[in-house]
């Protein structure tokens, strides 16, 4: 099995640590005052609306099943999860192999701003994968795998500042490198029966996976990803699997990612092979404008980044893809 490489040079890893000089002070100062602004724009989920079942973009508890098949990285381990997506005993990857092992399982791997070692917004488990949930729910046996990103809000900018980097960005590509070692080792090889969704740079994780050859999945669903498309049109053409890659004609997020440059230059093989890309006009099913904020309710924010993942339409076209 190749190792998981270390991918391209991030561009934040300045340690913090450093003189301040009144003009990087300013800059700081700037900064913050951005992301609080940003983290006034949003919206808490409605208790009520929680409780009766109809908040489906947001659930207290995770059901008992998905628990099952789930895991977290943390911390340089595996851990299985609590009702409220955190992290509860130790696994080794032997017994993380074992939950995924047996009936189909479709693989969730999230992208930036989520930690989950936190609760509410910040853990995966019980937002971006509760939206997988309520689509998938009752097709196939769901995993999702929680992992440090950057964590939700100012808190997420804090533990990337302690932690030496300019911000959660940095932290989170830092952290995908060693969640690809550790996944690669948890996952049960061919011919295990899965399928990947994932999103924004839990796409990365992804292709470090494939590019190994520690994993042959069925079909991978990339939305919004932030990741070579170079590298995974040729790891479906040269395996002949299925790739579908979602991205909304307006993303403003990721004409900044670390593949940004050489992405641009990228050109879908052909529409029909192992390696199609669709490209969505949000405002043809969200006749909003997108936003920079972290407004819960809005699948717009994050200027249209969320867009492929959580507009409910989409979803017949994704399920159609993973034959389910």
């Amino acid at each position: 099995m190749a190792p998981i490489e270390s991918g391209p040079p991030l561009r934040d890893r300045q340690r913090m640590t450093e003189p301040r000089t009144p003009r990087r002070t300013a800059t700081a100062l700037a900064l913050v005052a951005a992301v609080l602004m940003a983290c006034t724009d949003r919206s808490a989920p409605d208790p009520e609306a929680v409780a009766d079942g109809q908040d489906w973009k947001f659930a207290e508890e995770v059901p008992d099943a998905y628990r099952e098949a789930s895991l977290n990285i943390a911390d340089g381990g595996l851990y299985s999860i609590n009702p409220d997506g955190t992290n509860d005993a130790p696994l080794t990857a032997g017994e993380a192999r074992k939950r995924l092992t047996g009936e189909r399982h479709l693989i969730l791997v999230h992208g930036t701003l989520y930690d989950p070692v936190e609760t509410g917004f910040a853990n995966p488990h019980l937002t971006i994968y509760q939206v997988a949930r309520q689509q998938v729910s009752g097709r196939v046996a769901l995993a999702g795998i929680g992992w440090r990103s950057g964590g939700h809000g100012i808190g997420g900018y804090l533990d990337a500042w302690k932690d030496g980097r300019g911000g959660p960005y940095g932290l989170a590509s830092e952290n995908a490198i060693e969640a690809a070692r550790l996944l690669a080792e948890a996952l049960p090889p061919p011919p295990a029966s899965y399928d990947f969704i994932c999103h924004s740079i839990g796409c990365d994780i992804v292709r470090r996976l494939l590019q190994s050859d520690a994993v042959r999945p069925g079909h991978v669903l990339m939305l919004s990803p932030d990741t070579d498309y170079a590298e995974m049109a040729r790891w479906a053409e040269r395996t002949g699997t299925p790739v579908l890659q979602v991205t909304a004609s307006t993303d403003g997020v990721l004409g900044f990612g670390q593949y940004a440059e050489r992405n641009r230059a990228f050109a879908p093989p052909r529409e029909q092979g192992p390696y199609r890309s669709l490209l969505v006009d949000v405002a043809h099913y969200v006749p909003d404008r997108s936003h920079w904020s972290l407004n819960y309710w809005n699948p717009r924010r994050y200027l249209d980044h969320m867009a492929p993942l959580e507009i409910p339409a989409l979803w017949k076209s994704y399920l159609a893809f993973l034959a389910l």
